[in-house]
């Protein structure tokens, strides 16, 4: 760094247009300090990956490099440094993240020492406290994402969603929080998602178990799998619209491009026959060296030719858009054409209602 910044001279850090000072030493110390110790005191969990990277349990592909230098998300394709990982993981503004990076001890050279913590017990998921409305989140799920206030105020009603309260650094955040219960009505999973357009904060609750995952319940025998509770919640919203009863048949979501609440589901159900997945079409998607990839549907083919080795009847609904939310408030943002969903993809495949 140039000499012009010696002793207290602050650096200008721009955000939104309001100066953030930070003194060289400061800044310094924001982005020498290890991700990994910011992680975990922060609540993270953390696990052995392979020489380079340990994993964020909980949290999809998620990793975090062993040199303490930034992070990587293959679920999202991108990465970051520790002041990025702040903002997109614990929900905070630039320089809220900055500010709580300062309270961490400073970046170590020397190699960074993992427990190994793959056989740990998994201890009792709790959930995050209710807030004492659950105003924010009903808005956001509604308005913005244009789920249908019928199907929102159920899953509510029956504490599958709500508005969580927290205190992560000193400040209140409050997100959406979907829940999965197992038969006993025993909550054994929580993803955390921020309830606001422009927010990438998406978290798991410490031992959350994937194999419970966020279910609409149905009275079918069919089963309609996603990865993401607001597709889910998206798509009973559009059959709602095409005059078809959304509580006829099961919905499922896994929190991530996973089967494991699926295959649990599928046991505990026995009567369901009939499986449709409906996962992302990720038509911009690529694999770590650059190749196109279409993770979404790549994955829904595979699941369809495991689940009817097994037999049961199995179709693919591809969304004309990234994912059913999308193809949902789509049809608010230009005049409908055609329908985008999807009667017509299970009648091709001998699922037709």
């Amino acid at each position: 760094m140039s000499g012009r910044w010696k002793g207290e001279k602050q650096l200008q850090v721009q955000q939104r247009g309001r100066p953030m000072p930070f003194t060289e030493e400061q800044m310094r110390q924001i982005y020498n300090t290890n991700i990994i110790d910011f992680a975990v005191r922060n609540g993270f969990e953390i696990e052995k990956s392979d020489k380079a990277t340990v994993h964020v349990k909980h949290n999809g592909g998620l990793y975090l490099f062993k040199h303490g230098r930034g992070y990587y998300s293959f679920t999202e394709e991108r990465g970051g440094d520790i002041v990025e990982f702040a903002m997109n993981y614990l929900g905070l503004k630039k320089r809220e993240a900055m500010e709580q990076i300062l309270g961490c001890r400073a970046y170590e050279r020397t190699a960074h020492v993992v427990s190994p913590q793959e056989k740990a017990e998994r201890g009792t998921m709790v959930l995050p406290p209710r807030d004492t409305d659950d105003r924010r989140v009903f808005a956001y799920l509604t308005k913005t994402r244009k789920i249908d206030p019928e199907i929102v105020q159920t899953m509510m009603k029956q504490a599958k969603v709500y508005q969580s309260r927290q205190e992560i650094g000193g400040k209140v955040r409050r997100n959406c929080a979907f829940v999965g219960y197992d038969s006993k009505g025993t909550p054994r999973y929580c993803a955390l998602r921020g309830p606001s357009a422009g927010s990438s904060f998406r978290q798991d609750m410490e031992n959350s178990d994937k194999t419970y995952g966020f279910l609409m319940e149905g009275k079918s025998n069919r089963v309609y799998e996603f990865e993401a509770p607001i597709d889910a919640m998206s798509h009973a919203t559009l059959y709602k619209l095409r005059g078809y009863d959304w509580r006829k048949d099961y919905r499922i979501s896994e929190g991530c491009l996973s089967d494991r609440a699926l295959k649990r589901f599928l046991e505990e159900h026995p009567k369901v026959n009939e499986i449709v997945f409906c996962y992302d079409n990720d038509v911009d998607g690529k694999l770590a060296d650059g190749t196109p990839h279409n993770h979404g549907q790549v994955r829904a083919g595979e699941a369809k030719k495991h689940y009817q080795s097994l037999g049961y009847k199995v179709a693919i609904q591809t969304p004309t858009e990234k994912d059913f939310n999308k193809v949902l408030t789509s049809l608010y943002e230009q005049p409908r054409q055609q329908q985008s969903m999807t009667e017509d993809q299970e009648d091709e495949e001998g699922l037709g209602r």
